[in-house]
């Protein structure tokens, strides 16, 4: 299978054509980094996300026209049918079940991204050749992602000296008085940072780790350590955990990938790196690792199994439709939110739509990975780490946060199934041979 050969083989577009593409490409990027961005600055980003998406929706609705309404084939348009079809059949089941109409439409939201976002971002990326584009805007969020992160840290510290109660409450009173939604939430993290958005660098990590199976270079590994450390502080031990599952289900194809010399010293490297930050923060791992019902996170998860069973089972086949609650509420906010989200979500949509909703996401993560050649592994690798941080994580399988990985991720996949395009020959005054 061809995968986009301008990625694989780092050539640079023309000249000619990267001036032409310049404008598309600044509307490309607003789009994506308000999607990217929207949980932490929603009061600025929804002016900047709503002009993208409606000059990018424009020039794709002229194209459809002009194209006679025909797409470019892509398994993207079975999964849109499929999230559509989810999406109306259990919001009627959610009237039915005379759910408050709130409840569903902020249960619902990021369905609304699979409907409008996916296809208007896959089609305005194709028809203005802008693959290498998005390649690189998945690199530089990133990138701002964990340097983010990492200047939030030395910040603390350099203002406050450490990080404690007090100088997030400071810090996010500042926050908000710049009319920022950025909220830095101590949970119990190994520096007390939460982003809300640092999932994404998922994304980020395995293309750097695909590269440097192929170059060996060390800004590619540079990025990989930075994807690293923005899931740490993130501060959510189910990302650490995430991070981990994705290096092992990599492993395997890295070290083949790699010379002898390399592979010791990944190895090697891997091996201090995690020793240090094992013994310096030993205390952290002890806190954040305690699985039993002493620690607050597991049992807080515990106590909302067996409401979320109970509620499961009154309809189990079709669910209660979006917005359903059980008998325990986790946020007077957000009422239908749980921490055991797989449950919650098998409570809302059923075993019938359950299946279908996480089954159309593996079925795409994994069998059109495979069609994309080396690469394919290392997608995989992001898709599967993210599945499981979805279970595991409040309002995570359904929410707009997880419809803008899927939707990145997906168009990842489709893009490196793109035949390359073939370059056009050099004229020549010599005569042809004869057939």
């Amino acid at each position: 299978m061809h995968t986009f050969a301008t990625l694989e083989a780092g050539h640079q577009p023309l000249p000619h054509s990267q001036a032409f593409r310049k404008g598309p490409a600044a509307v490309l990027h607003l789009l994506c980094a308000s999607l990217a961005l929207y949980p932490l600055l929603e009061r600025f980003i929804v002016p900047v996300l709503a002009a993208a998406f409606l000059l990018s929706a424009t020039s794709v609705v002229g194209r459809l026209f002009a194209n006679g309404l025909r797409t470019p084939p892509s398994f993207i348009w079975g999964a849109w049918g499929m999230f559509f079809a989810i999406y109306v059949f259990w919001f009627c089941v959610a009237l039915i079940r005379q759910n408050p109409i709130a409840y569903i439409n902020q249960d619902s939201f990021g369905f609304l991204l699979y409907i409008f976002a996916m296809p208007v971002l896959y089609l305005y990326i194709r028809w203005n050749r802008l693959e290498q584009q998005f390649f690189r805007f998945i690199e530089i969020c990133s990138w701002a992602i964990g340097l983010v992160s990492i200047a939030l840290v030395a910040g603390f510290f350099l203002m406050f000296g450490e990080i404690n109660s007090d100088s997030m409450v400071f810090t996010n009173l500042f926050l908000r008085s710049l009319g920022l939604s950025w909220t830095i939430d101590h949970n119990h993290g190994m520096l007390g940072l939460y982003s809300n958005i640092a999932h994404l660098v998922l994304l980020g990590n395995a293309l750097a780790l695909h590269r440097y199976a192929l170059h060996h270079r060390r800004k590619d590994l540079l990025l990989v350590l930075v994807c690293i450390a923005a899931l740490a502080l993130d501060g959510r031990r189910a990302l650490v955990i995430s991070a981990v599952l994705q290096l092992l289900i990599i492993a395997p194809r890295l070290m083949s990938a790699l010379k002898p010399a390399h592979r010791i010293l990944l190895l090697a490297s891997a091996a201090v790196l995690t020793s240090a930050f094992v013994v310096t923060n030993l205390e952290w791992v002890e806190q954040r690792f305690e699985f039993s019902e002493e620690d607050v996170s597991t049992a807080l998860r515990q106590e909302q199994i067996p409401p979320l069973l109970e509620k499961i089972a009154e309809n189990p086949v079709l669910g209660g439709g979006f917005g359903t609650v059980a008998r325990l509420l986790r946020s007077q906010l957000r009422p239908f939110s749980y921490e055991v989200d797989f449950l919650a979500t098998f409570m809302k949509l059923g075993m019938v739509g359950g299946l279908l909703y996480f089954g159309t996401y593996l079925f795409v993560v994994s069998r059109e990975s495979l069609r994309c050649g080396a690469r394919g592994i290392f997608y995989i690798s992001a898709g599967w780490a993210f599945f499981f941080f979805m279970g595991t994580n409040g309002n995570q399988a359904m929410s707009t946060d997880s419809a803008i990985f899927h939707i990145f991720l997906f168009l990842l996949i489709a893009f490196s199934q793109v035949k390359p395009a073939r370059q056009p020959q050099a004229r020549t005054t010599e005569p042809q041979a004869a057939a």
